[in-house]
């Protein structure tokens, strides 16, 4: 494991995650698996997502307004997250891997399409996006396509938007630990324990680094960047799964 790249990519990723809110989940997730299999990725990358998805949510003040409107959303997808990280013990971790490829590959073309399309604000259509959000999240970390599409269909303000992320995104991580809680707890124990603890510090720092310059810089500059890095991502993850099917 080549710890220099590790970090240079986590760095990126909880900068851009800081800018827009976020992206962190998918871009640590789809790294990691580059070097072990997709269900120790989630694992390792529970700790620092959660922490930053913890920051992400507090930092922003109040949360009043966004738990009642958001909370069907939020909910279904704790409910998914719980699924689908069931399916890390399921499912062969290729396939999975393949999965998160191609809801990376959907959210670019999504993004570069730049189609938003109003949804009805019902209990029906959140618990909906809800739950696909976190069954694929569950099982790859890649929660952020589906439920974005939902958040950007039901509002125009961005920091209610990312606000709203968040608290799905920690949700789900919450759904995460309880069911890979055994798993995650020996990583204290494990190789890993410093590798994680030096990712974690360096994307807490990166986090509060972009979540400052928001203000200053428009996410719309870093689109590009976002896409292109998500891509490679996406590519190199592919090609691991694909070669792991082959191979079996």
């Amino acid at each position: 494991m080549n710890i220099t790249v590790l970090s240079l990519l986590f760095i990126t990723a909880a900068l851009l995650h800081g800018i827009s809110g976020i992206g962190f989940p998918i871009a640590s997730t789809a790294a990691l698996s580059l070097f072990m299999p997709l269900k120790e990725a989630v694992i390792l990358a529970l700790w620092p997502t959660l922490l930053v998805n913890v920051w992400s949510v507090v930092s922003g003040g109040k949360i009043g307004f966004i738990l009642r409107k958001y909370s069907l959303l939020a909910l279904f997808s704790l409910l998914g997250s719980f699924i689908g990280a069931k399916l890390l013990f399921l499912v062969n971790p290729a396939y999975l891997q393949l999965l998160m490829s191609g809801v990376i590959a959907f959210y670019i073309v999504n993004s570069l399409r730049r189609s938003h399309h109003h949804l009805p604000e019902n209990a029906v259509v959140l618990a909906l996006f809800g739950l696909m959000a976190g069954i694929i999240g569950g099982a790859t970390n890649a929660m952020s396509p589906i439920l974005m599409m939902c958040l950007l269909a039901m509002s125009q303000n961005h920091h209610e938007i990312v606000r709203a992320a968040n608290l799905c995104f920690l949700l789900g991580k919450i759904s995460q630990l309880a069911v890979l809680h055994q798993e995650a707890f020996q990583l204290f124990s494990s190789q890993y324990l410093w590798v994680i603890l030096i990712l974690t510090a360096l994307s807490l720092l990166s986090l509060i680094i972009g979540s400052r310059l928001r203000r200053w810089i428009s996410p719309q500059h870093f689109s590009r960047l976002v896409l292109g890095i998500l891509g490679g991502l996406a590519i190199m993850s592919a090609v691991q799964a694909l070669r792991v099917l082959i191979s079996a």
